[in-house]
């Protein structure tokens, strides 16, 4: 969802398929209840990112088709540019995480031409990150861990990990469009307690969600942007709403559940 950091390369030696399945179910947990999957379509609106403007709004949904799960997302912004966002993933075995199959978003002006846009076919092993104005680049063949998400789907493990307690740390994988496409892995923190977050008409608790380079941590930490999420404990860790950078050196903007004209959460 957010535009990840570009400071240093994506991680070069990924897991086998089976060893990043087993990692991620034992890192996250199984569920206890229902998955952000299982509801209906997710309304929101989208502020700036100092809260104090309405920018646009958007709907999630989700499709189950007989061998997928398709998670499909539109936000229409006042000043007419729009986002399209479309993810594929396979159902899995019961009780256990679906897995991403296919990623495509595209952003377009108000006029309606294509801005930018980025893919990414798990299955084929192909990425593509595209920009109105600047050279065409070949897709390129990326090592796809299994625990690998992009787009709206990563708020899929991480609600499973809160509703699995949410004790320690979270590690996944994220592909993104930077300068080129990439792969990078993220630790997911959950703050210790409930806090009142002014959108949420209950407390809400703050997850944070930032990439993770091993012992360079300490020296790019100033400048790593964060992705920052809030989920409502009381009722199953529903999504309440999530701060995020457009895309790569985009604005910063939040995306509030909710489609009332004050942005704030409606239930």
């Amino acid at each position: 969802m957010a535009a990840l950091p570009h400071l240093v390369d994506p991680r070069g030696s990924p897991f086998t398929s089976a060893l990043a399945v087993l990692l991620a179910l034992a890192l996250c947990g199984s569920a206890r209840a229902a998955s952000l999957l299982d509801g209906g379509p997710i309304d929101y609106t989208i502020m700036s990112r100092d809260g104090r403007s309405v920018l646009g709004h958007g709907r999630y949904t989700i499709d189950r088709e007989k061998d997928a799960i398709v998670l499909s997302g539109e936000s229409r912004y006042d000043s007419g540019e729009y986002d399209v966002e479309t993810a594929t993933l396979s159902p899995g075995f019961s009780g256990t995480l679906p897995s991403l199959e296919k990623f495509d978003r595209t952003f377009y002006s108000a006029a309606g031409t294509l801005t930018r846009a980025a893919h990414a076919d798990l299955t084929t092993a192909y990425a593509s990150c595209t920009q109105a104005g600047a050279n065409p680049e070949p897709a390129q063949t990326l090592d796809f861990p299994s625990d690998t998400w992009a787009g709206a789907s990563v708020l899929v493990p991480i609600q499973r990990f809160l509703q699995s307690g949410g004790e320690g740390n979270c590690s996944l994988n994220v592909f993104n469009c930077t300068s080129k496409p990439g792969i990078y892995a993220v630790t997911v923190t959950v703050a210790s307690q409930a806090s009142g977050w002014p959108w949420s008409p209950t407390d809400a608790v703050q997850v944070e969600v930032k990439p993770h380079f091993g012992w360079f941590d300490v020296f790019i930490e100033p400048w790593v942007p964060k992705l920052n999420a809030w989920f409502d404990p009381g009722t199953g860790w529903s999504f309440q709403g999530v701060a995020i950078a457009r895309y790569y050196k985009g604005p910063e903007v939040l995306i509030v559940a909710g489609n009332s004209k004050s942005g704030r959460a409606v239930r």
